[in-house]
């Protein structure tokens, strides 16, 4: 037995006997102001990330009546500028025997003024399974738009006997796109042998689709990769993976699933590749499941979902009702030193309100909004220092390691470290209940959910010795 579908009809009702609930979360004081976050109930991957005539559509994973009723659509919020958004009934909904269980994580791909949507259409039997090597459909799911806003119908294109047989019942998370006229797909997965690995199929008209070959270390490194997503850069290469099952090693791989990038070395032609070895996207507590895509002006731009599954953090927002938001958007680009690294949208710049600025060796002065951002510029690299944040946050730099402490606001969330021979630039995204902190130009970023009490809210630096200049801007 499996779940029953739930059509458009089905949700405008539960959704009208639920509008008080609604309305009520709209109001809630924890509430971020410049992140998407869900309207209600809980939201968790961006999915289907495009542009399309100008305007960004940007969905993800919805439950909007959760935790009463289980049911995930793609949630549909849209901007032309990644200050405004607005909110759309749900885009995507399981309302076939396909994806009764939710239409899950997906992307899209452009052609001829066409969006293609691929998506993992997933199926979950009741009974006694495992759920690893039986009592799951992971479907390959297929719907088209022409404008992001009307959808065709649904189109199956794979199921589970069409992956590789050494496969278990984890496949998942397409993303689609075009090399030497060919197109390619790339989908997360799990082996029987609990290896993770990226599948890539190829195909010539987006609707059959063979098996390739896979990406994956020498190595095993963890159990399960999903999320998976290819880009490149002028010549470069990069494919980002969330792997489940890889063990702490000192500073790194400090969450419970890990979220990072290796280079890739492929002329999607023969068989032979080459990964670079693994970096980490983000350093802090809330980071996951991370989408690019291609803007119009041929930016990759980056969302994330801003939270890590099965990590045991008190999420106070729930009993508010509704749970989860995603990172601001991020502009991915190559350093000098070959590093891939984000850095937070130009246009965010609009958010700014207030301005002051002065030098660091004179210290800070002290606001009480939640909402900021603050830059540091330190000449010559900084010394030790400590930065008070909020109302207990601390940010520390000694012995050439960053520490962010949250263990005060954190709600489970304690400390990240990470080792940097030289610190020159820091640049603070604060929301109501988020931080953002890219380090030396989003070469590295710590994000995280914050729960203070907003009562005593602070910026200070103690005592150090640190030569720059500071910038604060009020949001």
């Amino acid at each position: 037995m499996v779940k029953s579908p739930m059509k458009k009809e089905a949700y405008r009702k539960h959704f009208q006997e639920r509008k008080e609930w609604y309305d009520r979360v709209q109001k809630d004081p924890m509430r971020l102001q410049y992140h998407i976050q869900p309207p209600m109930g809980w939201l968790n991957d961006p999915n289907g990330l495009c542009q399309k005539d100008g305007i960004y559509h940007i969905y993800f994973q919805y439950c909007p009546f959760y935790p009463e009723l289980g049911s995930i659509f793609w949630g549909h919020m849209t901007t032309k500028d990644f200050i405004h958004y607005e909110e759309h009934e749900p885009a995507v909904y399981p309302d076939t025997q396909w994806d009764c269980n939710g239409p899950y994580s997906g992307s899209a791909y452009q052609e001829n003024g066409t969006i293609y949507f691929f998506y993992t259409g997933n199926v979950r039997y009741e009974g006694s399974y495992n759920y690893v090597t039986d009592g799951r459909e992971q479907n390959t799911i297929l719907v088209t738009s022409r404008d992001g806003f009307t959808f065709s119908e649904k189109q199956l294109l794979m199921k589970n006997e069409d992956y590789p047989a050494d496969m278990s019942r984890h496949v998942r998370d397409p993303q689609v796109f075009r090399e030497n006229d060919r197109y390619f797909m790339i989908q997360g997965a799990r082996s029987v042998k609990d290896e993770g690995s990226i599948l890539l199929f190829e195909s010539e008209d987006l609707i059959h689709w063979s098996y390739k070959l896979r990406f994956q270390p020498e190595k095993p490194f963890g159990y399960m990769w999903e999320c998976p997503n290819y880009l490149k850069i002028g010549d470069r290469r990069f494919l980002f993976t969330c792997p489940q099952g890889v063990p702490r090693d000192g500073f790194e791989f400090a969450n419970v699933y890990q979220c990072g990038w290796f280079s890739l070395d492929y002329d999607f032609k023969g068989e032979n590749y080459v990964l670079g070895a693994f970096h980490s996207l983000d350093r802090g507590f809330d980071f996951y499941a991370p989408q690019v895509f291609q803007d119009e002006a041929g930016r990759w731009i980056l969302f994330g979902w801003m939270a890590v599954p099965d990590a045991g953090y008190e999420e106070p927002t729930l009993a508010r009702g509704w749970i989860h938001a995603l990172t601001i958007p991020r502009e991915l680009y190559v350093n000098d030193a070959g590093l891939l690294c984000q850095r937070p949208l130009k246009e965010l710049k609009r958010l700014r309100k207030e301005k002051a600025s002065g030098k660091l060796s004179e210290g800070l002065k002290r606001w009480t909004s939640p909402c900021f951002e603050l830059k540091f510029l330190m000449e010559e690299g900084a010394e030790d220092f400590e930065l008070h944040l909020r109302e207990s946050v601390v940010l520390a730099y000694k012995d050439r390691v960053l520490k962010l402490d949250m263990t005060g606001c954190g709600s489970g969330r304690t400390v990240r470290r990470l080792k940097t021979e030289k610190l020159w630039k820091l640049q603070i995204f604060s929301d109501t209940s988020s931080l953002e902190i890219f380090v030396n130009d989003g070469a590295d970023v710590f994000t995280s959910r914050i729960y203070d009490s907003m009562e005593n809210l602070q910026i200070r630096m103690s005592e150090g010795k640190i030569q720059g200049t500071w910038e604060y801007y009020s949001l």
